[in-house]
């Protein structure tokens, strides 16, 4: 089965004992996992002042590495957001951008967020709102920061009707509230979890609304991939989940 993964990472993350993958790392890693391509933002630009010398980082050690697709993070809240968004988008490899507002200390509601939406649209960049990095039961206790609200995500969506959004990190029940009200949203599975996941989702949720994404190697690579294979979707819905889905939205 053909994967395409929404949601991983390179660099440190340095609360958890989990793998500082390289970009050739992370290929070898997620190859093993039967993992052809995947989306890959900075782990480093998470908690840096600015996500720029990050994101280059990113988009230099891509290079020649097949299958993944570079996804820098963009901080409106700085005053160089726009330059960044025009360094990231000078990269042809470079299909979407990624938000954590959590992290970097704004709301979605800010008029930054709007104009950021703007300028994407005029440079063909699709937009990704990371609703959460970790969860925040297990945060480290000095962080002290809670998931993007999905109100929020909601309003944003209702701001600009029509808008393809990728949502990484929903719960589930975050998730079902969501996904039936906006049908141009997708979202990634890192996070929802349930007894029979899949077959939980399909019965209030279009399929063609959810990406596979395993969040390597903040989560565990085989699981995410246990939570489609294993379930009792057919294997042309499966085959949406893994990888159609996600190559859509990014060509919507």
């Amino acid at each position: 089965m053909n994967t395409f993964d929404a949601n991983t990472w390179i660099g440190r993350w340095p609360f958890a004992f989990c793998d500082a993958h390289s970009a050739r790392s992370l290929k070898t890693h997620l190859t093993k996992h039967g993992i052809a391509r995947a989306l890959v933002s900075p782990l480093d630009a998470v908690l840096a002042p600015e996500p720029g010398p990050a994101n280059r980082a990113l988009l230099a050690t891509t290079l020649g590495v097949k299958g993944l697709e570079p996804v820098p993070v963009i901080n409106p809240s700085l005053a160089n957001w726009f330059d960044e968004v025009a360094i990231c988008a000078s990269d042809e490899r470079v299909r979407a951008v990624r938000l954590l507002p959590n992290y970097h200390n704004y709301a979605l509601s800010a008029k930054s967020v709007d104009e950021l939406i703007e300028e994407l649209g005029v440079r063909g960049l699709k937009l990704i709102v990371q609703m959460r990095l970790i969860d925040d039961r297990h945060e480290y206790h000095g962080m002290n920061l809670k998931p993007v609200p999905a109100d929020d995500l909601a309003a944003l969506l209702k701001r600009h009707r029509g808008l393809p959004v990728l949502a990484s990190g929903l719960m589930r029940p975050e998730l079902l509230k969501l996904a039936p009200k906006f049908t141009n949203l997708l979202c990634d599975l890192s996070f929802a979890e349930w007894h029979d996941t899949m077959e939980h989702l399909r019965a209030k949720v279009s399929v063609q609304q959810l990406a596979f994404a395993s969040h390597t190697p903040l989560l565990i690579t085989a699981a995410a991939r246990a939570k489609v294979e294993a379930s009792t979707l057919t294997a042309t819905l499966k085959e949406a989940v893994a990888a159609r889905n996600l190559e859509r939205w990014l060509r919507s």
